[in-house]
């Protein structure tokens, strides 16, 4: 969120009721609003630096998926930070409290990192549906009609993500027919689209990897219009597998499609089932350590995610050294998701909430009267994900792609088989031909034999006569 150093507004969800909020302070740091943050469905980004100072997704708290003795454990820790180390059990790595030299100075394999409740926590309840970018000519707008947080900017564009509740709102926003030609009265534009959500896609099984895709797809989308996008899906190494994704617009159509968990195509059943999005790791922001946010970090200094040095100061701090991951110390930032120690921790964190996922109904009650918890906008991991790896599954893949060959094999022998009956025919018609032609001389050859016999006895009565 980017904040003008001379001048700052902000606004709270008690502007919306006509009550007063706290006012802001100290124009340097972010705006200190009491109200929770996970009720604020709009941000303000400069154009100019919206890249790096992008404001995170609010959170959900109406849903609880884990044990609330952990998360009150785990808030008892949080109230307490002056008891000793050996006293108090911090959801932090070893990784996190390790100084700048130790870092530099370590080159053995990468730690171990725990899963922690804040981190399953994150990876569960973090908001689940990309933000609406919407771009404005002047920095003059304000949006009453939602619940809003927005602060003035420099004199340029101004960008505000609009944070949906539920897929409905989202695909309801994504027709762009439906949006007023101007709001507040300026004019403005989408400089992006977002992706689509888990919740308005759905995965085709067992899709031959050798069809024509152009045409798979146009069946699709003459068959469901509410289709936006057909994606082919590839493995870690970039080839295509027998998955398709398909991106809904419409929730009925998608629960539709579950609901049936068939698709007929070209006189194929396919398979369909949901899509899951892969889990996201909690990173904080001032140690790069895994597993627990910037307010429960027990580091006194920030951590530079390129360099991993600490700095009292991090933003005096001119990096211009390679990077140097704090984790695994390979040749990457500290956040970045192809590091192996954070690759590990998300494996791990999915093996719990999948472990955690056996009663997904039992959720916490929802006390709050302005959000409305529906289930088909979660759906639940699966149970395992053992059929994955199953060998029985790679088999009747190996075999599914062997009917498909002899398919094609049979296709040629078909068409081989067609050439050779009209090449039969064509033969039939010229043994005709050429038998009509053999009894034409035939014929022909009877009828040179009777002139031959009269022309012998005129010649045998001719000597007889000279004879005489």
């Amino acid at each position: 969120m980017v904040h003008n150093i001379h001048q700052q507004k902000c606004y709270s969800i008690d502007n919306l009721i006509d009550q007063s909020s706290k006012s802001c302070s100290n124009n340097k740091r972010l705006c200190p609003v009491t109200h929770d943050v996970s009720q604020s469905i709009v941000h303000c980004i400069n154009d100019l630096n919206h890249r790096q100072q992008r404001p995170p997704p609010p959170l959900i708290k109406q849903i609880d998926l884990f044990n609330r003795q952990q998360l009150h454990h785990q808030q008892n820790l949080s109230v307490t930070p002056n008891k000793s180390p050996s006293n108090t059990i911090r959801f932090i790595s070893s990784r996190t409290i390790t100084n700048s030299n130790n870092i530099n100075n370590q080159r053995g394999p990468p730690d171990h990192q725990n899963v922690t409740t804040a981190s399953a926590r994150y990876a569960t309840l973090r908001f689940p549906f990309p933000p609406y970018i919407i771009r404005f000519k002047s920095n003059q707008v304000t949006l009453n009609k939602f619940k809003e947080e927005v602060v003035k900017c420099v004199d340029d564009d101004m960008d505000i993500p609009l944070y949906v509740k539920d897929s409905i709102s989202f695909a309801s926003l994504h027709d762009e027919t439906k949006w007023p030609l101007k709001i507040a009265g300026e004019d403005y534009m989408f400089p992006s689209r977002p992706s689509s959500p888990p919740q308005l896609s759905v995965i085709i099984k067992n899709v031959n990897v050798r069809i024509d895709f152009e045409e798979f797809t146009n069946d699709v989308k003459s068959m469901i219009p509410e289709v936006i996008n057909v994606i082919r899906m590839k493995n870690k190494f970039g080839n295509i597998i027998h998955m398709v994704k398909l991106e809904l617009s419409s929730v009925s159509a998608r629960q539709d499609l579950l609901d049936a968990k068939k698709l007929m195509i070209n006189y194929i059943s396919y398979e369909i089932t949901e899509f899951l999005s892969p889990a996201q790791v909690l990173i904080c922001s001032k140690c790069s350590g895994i597993g627990h946010f910037r307010k429960q970090c027990s580091e006194q200094d920030e951590t530079c995610k390129n360099c991993a040095q600490a700095f009292p100061d991090l933003k005096s701090h001119q990096c211009s050294a390679s990077p140097v991951c704090k984790h695994c110390q390979g040749n990457h930032l500290s956040n970045s998701m192809k590091c192996p120690v954070i690759k590990s921790f998300r494996a791990e964190l999915t093996r719990k909430l999948l472990s955690s996922n056996t009663n997904p109904t039992a959720v916490t009650p929802n006390n709050n009267n302005n959000y409305r918890f529906d289930p088909l906008n979660f759906p639940p991991l699966p149970s395992t994900q053992a059929q994955l790896n199953n060998p029985m599954m790679s088999k009747l893949d190996d075999l599914i792609v062997k009917i498909n060959d002899v398919k094609d094999h049979l296709a040629s022998l078909t068409v081989k088989h067609d050439k050779f009956e009209k090449f039969m025919v064509e033969k039939a018609k010229q043994d005709s031909h050429v038998s009509h032609q053999i009894d034409i001389l035939t014929a022909n050859d009877q009828e040179l034999r009777k002139d031959l016999l009269n022309h012998h006895m005129l010649l045998e009565r001719h000597e007889n006569i000279f004879i005489k």
